[in-house]
C-alpha cells in the first residue's frame, strides 16, 4: 500500500472534466469531442452515463494538437501525422504574412494622411456649371 501523502501537501488531481480541460486549452468542449474522433491517441476515459475524464497526457496531447493546428496551420490530416511520426515537426511558426501585411497598411495609411495633409490646388479652369 503507497504511503498517504502528508497532511501538507496538497493532493494532486488525476482526471479533469471535459469543461476544466477546455478552458485550460482555450478551445471549445464540441472541439475536443470531435478531435477525439480525428485522433485515435486521444481517448479519455468516460463514466457509464459518457462523462469524459482526461488525464494530464490527454491534456498535453490536446495542447500539441491545438498548437499545431492553430499555431502552425496544419489541417487535421497533417497534425496527425506529425503526431505518428511520419512527418517532422516544424520547428518554428509558419510564417503567416500578417506582419507584411500590417506594414502594407501603415504605409498605406501613411500615404493616405499625406495626400488629405496637401493642400488642394486652386484649377485654373472655371468649374462647370451644375444643371
Amino acid at each position: 500500500m503507497p504511503p498517504l501523502p502528508s497532511s501538507n501537501s496538497p493532493i494532486e488531481k488525476r482526471f479533469f472534466s471535459i469543461t476544466e480541460v477546455a478552458a485550460e486549452v482555450g478551445e471549445n468542449a464540441s472541439v475536443l469531442r470531435y478531435w477525439e474522433k480525428e485522433f485515435r491517441q486521444l481517448n479519455p476515459r468516460t463514466n457509464a452515463r459518457g462523462k469524459r475524464f482526461y488525464t494530464r497526457k490527454e491534456i498535453d496531447l490536446i495542447g500539441q494538437i491545438r498548437d499545431l493546428v492553430r499555431g502552425h496551420g496544419f489541417t487535421l490530416d497533417g497534425a496527425r501525422r506529425v503526431l505518428n511520426g511520419e512527418v517532422a515537426a516544424p520547428e518554428a511558426p509558419a510564417p503567416d504574412g500578417r506582419a507584411e501585411a500590417l506594414a502594407r497598411l501603415q504605409r498605406l495609411r501613411e500615404r493616405v494622411l499625406a495626400l488629405q495633409a496637401e493642400p488642394v490646388a486652386a484649377s485654373t479652369a472655371p468649374a462647370a456649371p451644375v444643371e
